[in-house]
């Protein structure tokens, strides 16, 4: 439910955007019927809100690309013929009193029909695939009717962009107070406006135990992990590993934002044990993938025993399903519970 209101919410903006709006918005405005055997083409061009999309195509793994599905025909009169699978739509019973939030309805449930339909039935229904270069893009030339606008999601290392789906009018009309012109515009501009979410990646902490002295039973070791991106704190915590004999052990971090610089420095090697590797290590955080951290530890020849306990606080987000990054402040509770050894935890 929570994911639906977004949506409506974000088509609607999107709606303010369009240069077009669908026909019978502004039907009754026009001087003249629309010429039903006039072509009409759509410039798409990218808002400029976030940087890296601003004609920066390098920064993505995959162009910008928009599909256009012919959903249904348009009379001279500006009433629309929907298209067999889209008659759910209920077309005939709009007008110029339809809201923008009404027609962000329609093309969510426009795009649920559509990914519903078999593979063929989508390809008949596609009438222009642009792909964007430099954050623009032209179709060919396009029937007059009403099309759903479908942009797929792109990539960059530390974002995913997304691009909710709405409806398309062709012609359009300019028509309002502060643009008296009533005539029908066959060449009409589009702004595209993605919405961004962060891409996460994991910390692997990697512990070898080169010798160990049983006599001094368990050997224990923590860690601090600091993570910091774009000037921010975006993780800070402890995590321990105990080891009962030699050997490796590993403990895995998730959802930790991609981009972030992350430092991992032993703070307690147990009271026997030194180390034999770099006690501090710094590690970036890549979309997607597990980057690694590696310490080793072998028995110092003394007879100290000790061991160690984490502090553990757990924080749950009122809404388990929400989707707020780290930057975000949401409401939760935070639970306490004493942690020997994180690698457990995680297998649990």
């Amino acid at each position: 439910m929570k994911m639906k209101k977004k949506i409506k919410q974000a088509a609607a903006a999107v709606l303010t955007l369009m240069l077009t709006l669908p026909a019978f918005f502004s039907s009754a405005q026009a001087a003249v019927g629309i010429d039903t055997q006039r072509d009409c083409f759509v410039d798409f061009q990218l808002d400029g809100a976030f940087e890296e999309l601003a004609g920066q195509d390098e920064n993505l793994e995959e162009p910008v690309t928009v599909r256009l599905y012919k959903v249904a025909d348009v009379k001279e009169s500006g009433a629309y013929l929907p298209e067999a699978e889209f008659e759910a739509l209920a077309l005939d019973r709009v007008d110029h009193e339809t809201t923008a939030e009404e027609w962000a309805d329609k093309a969510e449930t426009a795009g649920e029909i559509l990914e519903g339909l078999s593979t063929e039935a989508q390809t008949a229904l596609l009438s222009a695939r642009v792909t964007l270069a430099k954050g623009k893009g032209s179709t060919g030339s396009l029937q007059p009717g009403l099309y759903l606008v479908m942009t797929d999601s792109v990539r960059s290392p530390e974002y995913i962009y997304s691009f909710t789906p709405y409806l398309l009018s062709l012609p359009g009309n300019y028509y309002s107070e502060e643009h008296p012109d009533d005539s029908w515009q066959y060449s009409v501009t589009v702004g595209l406006k993605p919405e961004q979410e962060l891409r996460y990646g994991s910390l692997e902490i990697i512990k070898t135990l080169e010798a160990y002295n049983a006599t001094l039973g368990g050997a224990d070791f923590i860690f601090s992990v600091e993570a910091v991106r774009q000037g921010k704190t975006v993780y800070s915590d402890v995590v321990s590993l105990s080891f009962d004999g030699p050997g490796t052990k590993r403990v895995l971090i998730d959802r930790l934002p991609a981009g972030s610089q992350v430092t991992v420095t032993e703070v307690y090697s147990g009271s026997c044990y030194v180390l034999t590797s770099p006690g501090s290590q710094d590690t970036q955080i890549r979309a997607d993938q597990v980057s690694q951290t590696a310490f080793s530890n072998t028995y110092d020849e003394e007879n100290n025993g000790g061991s160690s306990i984490v502090n553990r606080f757990i924080y749950t987000p009122e809404d388990p399903e929400g989707e707020a990054s780290p930057e975000e402040e949401i409401s939760g509770t935070w639970t306490w519970q004493q942690q020997r050894d994180s690698a457990l935890e995680k297998e649990d």
